[in-house]
């Protein structure tokens, strides 16, 4: 049989197929387990590839999805790979990519990525919460969590200044004399969420304003999501009860801003401003051009593949501490804020 007929009779796409055999991430641990031990079955073992050899000198960059729907909607880690994997050829290592998903058994997953002999990993921690690290315990090689700084915990973390970030959003709406200013904060809860908002109000009352809770949105993490949700909270709104600007958990939500704010009048700046977080790619083309906080990726990714490098250099010592980096931003002014 070919390929293509093989895989019709599992059950799966050719693509999956291919990945399956060739020990690469974006297939469920569940429909991996399954296929593997299918071939074996109808005598097809041979088409399964070797694991990479455990002398091969590899980095496993982790995507770990604990629901899928911040990754699924802006996968910010694809921006990051190209620097990545160029600061770890720098090193001589590869990178091998891996997804770790918790609607899935864990434990098989990080065994899987045991066997592949790697010497340090970078887990995208994007969507986990702090129980989401503990599993990675039994991960016996050294690692780096990228975008999450899990404060209260003994590991090693890169992550964004996220306070910084919504200051310097803040800072430049009130030197332009707008006062009240609103927050449009995701209903999916991760710790760059969290911070963000919070930087939103310590920044306001720094500056002597409170800020007001009608005033702070909640919407759904995704453009059109943000755009329904916006459109319901507009249709019982009158002009004089809406905030003057608006800070987003990042540009995805300020994407979907726009688009309400427009379907209800408002021309955006000169009624409403809006301010984005990440600097996507997508910000110089939105109507009009997105003003963001931008967050670079070339520091994210070279922070924490030299960080993970260290570590593997590292000799073991009772004295050594972790270390937890984080990464400044910067104000990128487009056209969305009135001046």
């Amino acid at each position: 049989m070919t390929n293509r007929e093989i895989a019709s009779k599992l059950g799966i796409s050719p693509a999956a197929l291919s990945l399956i055999i060739n020990h690469k991430a974006g297939v469920s641990d569940e429909t991996r387990i399954r296929v593997l031990n299918e071939l074996k079955e109808i005598g097809y073992e041979h088409l399964i590839k070797d694991l990479p050899s455990v002398s091969t000198n590899n980095i496993c960059f982790i995507i770990y999805k604990r629901h899928g729907e911040i990754l699924d909607n802006h996968p910010f880690f694809l921006l990051l790979m190209e620097n990545i994997e160029n600061q770890a050829r720098h090193y001589g290592y590869n990178i091998i990519l891996n997804t770790v998903d918790k609607r899935y058994p864990i434990e098989p997953q990080i065994q899987r990525i045991n066997d592949l002999g790697c010497k340090g990993a970078i887990i995208f921690a994007t969507e986990m919460l702090d129980d989401d690290i503990l599993y990675f315990k039994n991960l016996q090689i050294p690692f780096v969590s990228l975008d999450n700084d899990f404060s209260r915990l003994d590991c090693n973390t890169i992550a964004i200044n996220n306070q910084m970030g919504t200051y310097q959003a803040i800072n430049y709406l009130i030197s332009l004399g707008l006062k009240r200013i609103g927050y449009l904060k995701s209903t999916i809860r991760i710790s760059s969420f969290i911070e963000r908002e919070l930087g939103y109000q310590t920044a306001l009352q720094s500056f002597g304003y409170n800020f007001l809770p009608e005033d702070i949105l909640d919407v759904h993490y995704s453009e059109e999501g943000c755009y329904r949700d916006l459109r319901d909270y507009l249709s019982t709104k009158k002009d004089n009860s809406i905030a003057q600007a608006f800070v987003c958990d990042d540009d995805t939500i300020a994407g979907g801003a726009i688009r309400a704010f427009h379907e209800f009048g408002y021309k955006i700046p000169d009624d409403i401003s809006i301010i984005g977080f990440n600097d996507r790619p997508s910000c110089e083309v939105t109507l009009p051009p997105l003003t963001t906080i931008n967050v670079s990726k070339h520091a994210f990714a070279v922070e924490a593949v030299d960080e993970l490098i260290r570590l593997i250099n590292l000799p073991y010592s009772s004295e050594s501490r972790c270390r937890k980096i984080r990464i400044g931003t910067r104000l990128v002014i487009r056209k969305s804020v009135k001046n």
